[in-house]
Order: structure tokens, then C-alpha cells, then sequence
């Protein structure tokens, strides 16, 4: 009997076998490379004034372009474009059920904007100042720092005043052997940052303007049951 395919077939298998040996070798070379999202860094935001208790009904409000502080060409629209972030994601939170953005009012002054808030019927009116912005794109840190106050429309009595501020890094990419960890910017960090912020600064409000009431301490914990002494109940 020939044993000749017996022979090929055992030629063809080792072929296979020294073909996906080399496919699964890795290239030290073809390094991979995992982009995580970068995060705002913060604290808490600082509360400076707030209400002693909540209205009777959710309130209604005005909030007008916050002002930018510092000493640059395109302050004004940068303000604008800022505060419209703030206005939008105070409005997907519902922090007042009703949130008007008067965005042509870029150099209103606080009693303009609280007048404005009174012919509009709305109660509150929200003014503030972008104290620090430094826009450093997709490739550089960026960070925001921010401060309003919220202002009775009838009475002018000062409700809330807060201040928060965020920082955005780059970071540096980590190498390791077969993979590399970078910092994902996004697109638009300064509004990445205020989005963040705003949301931080409104959730104390929600709470106030819905009457929502914090949960009340945990009870202590029972005591634990006594160790029957030995040979008790024998």
C-alpha cells in the first residue's frame, strides 16, 4: 500500500501549522493606541447666598449674556456663546419650568436686566461674569470660572449667588508595552466645561425652586443580638 498521501497530508498540516504560528505572533511594533474621554476637574461649587426656604410654587426666570471679565477682542461673544451653553442645560434639567434667554442683552446692566425680567412677567432674572476663560482647543488645558446671582424680579433681593470653576487637561500619553493611553479632548471644551459647571451649580436650585426635601438621617443601627454564654440552656 503507497503512503503517499498519508505523507502529503501530514506535509499540508504541518504547512498550516507553521502558517498560523506566524499570524498570531505579536508585533511589538503595531502598538495600539486607547483614548479615554478627558473630565472636568472641579469641587464643589461655592455658595455664597441662598433661600431659607422654598417658594410656594416653582418660580419662572430670565437669564441674560454673563459678562466676560477679562481683556479680550471677541468678549461679548464669547459671554453669549457661554451663557447660551448654561441656559441650555438649565432647561434639559428643568431647574425652572419656565427659562427665557433675552441672548441680544449683552450689556445690560443688573437693573436693566431685572426690569426686563419685570416686563416679561418672569420672577427671577439670572446675571453673572465669566471671571476666567482659557480656551486651549483639542491640545491644551482649557478651564472656566464662572459667578451669578439670582435676583427677585419685584422685590430686587438677591436669592442665590454661586461660583464654580473647571479645569480641562490635555494630559500626557502613557506608554506602555503593547498599548498607549491618551486624553480624548472634545470638540468644544470650554462649552464641554461650562455644561458640566452649570449642571453642578443648578441641582441646588432644582431642588429649592421643586421643594424638594432632603431624606432625613439614617436611623443607628440596632445592636447586635447578645452571645448566649456557654452551656446557657443546656
Amino acid at each position: 500500500m503507497s503512503h503517499t498521501p498519508s505523507r502529503l497530508l501530514l506535509a499540508a498540516l504541518a504547512a498550516v501549522l507553521v502558517l498560523a504560528a506566524c499570524a498570531v505572533e505579536p508585533k511589538l511594533t503595531d502598538k495600539h493606541t486607547l483614548s479615554i474621554d478627558s473630565w472636568t476637574k472641579r469641587n464643589n461649587p461655592e455658595v455664597y447666598v441662598e433661600p431659607l426656604k422654598a417658594p410656594p410654587v416653582p418660580v419662572s426666570a430670565l437669564i441674560v449674556p454673563f459678562q466676560v471679565t477679562q481683556d479680550i477682542a471677541y468678549a461679548q461673544d464669547l459671554g453669549e456663546q457661554l451663557t447660551r451653553v448654561v441656559w441650555q442645560t438649565w432647561t434639559r434639567d428643568r431647574v425652572f419650568p419656565k427659562l427665557l434667554y433675552e441672548a441680544n442683552f449683552k450689556t445690560a446692566s443688573t437693573p436693566q436686566a431685572v426690569a426686563m425680567a419685570r416686563k416679561m412677567g418672569v420672577d427671577v432674572v439670572v446675571v453673572g461674569k465669566f471671571t476666567y476663560v482659557m480656551s486651549g482647543g483639542t491640545r491644551g488645558d482649557s478651564s472656566v470660572s464662572f459667578t451669578f446671582d439670582v435676583i427677585d424680579a419685584r422685590s430686587g433681593e438677591r436669592l442665590w449667588s454661586m461660583a464654580h470653576s473647571g479645569l480641562m487637561e490635555t494630559g500626557l500619553t502613557e506608554d506602555y508595552v503593547i498599548f498607549a493611553r491618551k486624553n480624548r479632548m472634545p470638540a468644544e471644551p470650554l462649552s464641554a466645561i461650562t455644561a458640566t459647571l452649570a449642571m453642578d451649580m443648578g441641582s441646588p436650585m432644582t431642588n429649592w425652586n421643586y421643594g424638594y426635601k432632603a431624606p432625613p438621617p439614617a436611623s443607628p443601627n440596632p445592636a447586635p443580638p447578645a452571645v448566649p454564654a456557654a452551656g446557657a440552656g443546656s
